[in-house]
């Protein structure tokens, strides 16, 4: 993971954003022996989906199950569901 000081971070803040939003570990920005992340948005939002789903085993098996019906073609109409 690219490391800055919190200094270099305020003066080169367009680079560090640019560098964040295509760096899928972001920027580690140190202040102070204490190390803060920058992650652009994707990032966060599927990291903490993936949280949900290691949080919630049953999702998990829902989800596979789904997947391995959706590939035997096993799929419901939207008639189907909603009527």
């Amino acid at each position: 993971m690219y490391q800055v000081t919190s200094d270099y971070a305020q003066n080169n803040f367009d680079e560090i954003l640019d560098r964040a939003s295509h760096d899928p570990e972001g920027v580690a920005i140190v202040q102070a022996n204490k190390s803060f992340v920058l992650i652009n948005q994707e990032e966060l939002e599927a990291l903490i989906e993936t949280i949900e789903l290691l949080k919630n085993p049953t999702l998990l098996t829902d989800i596979q199950q789904a997947r391995q019906e959706y590939s035997r073609g096993e799929v419901l109409t939207a008639d189907q569901i909603f009527g």
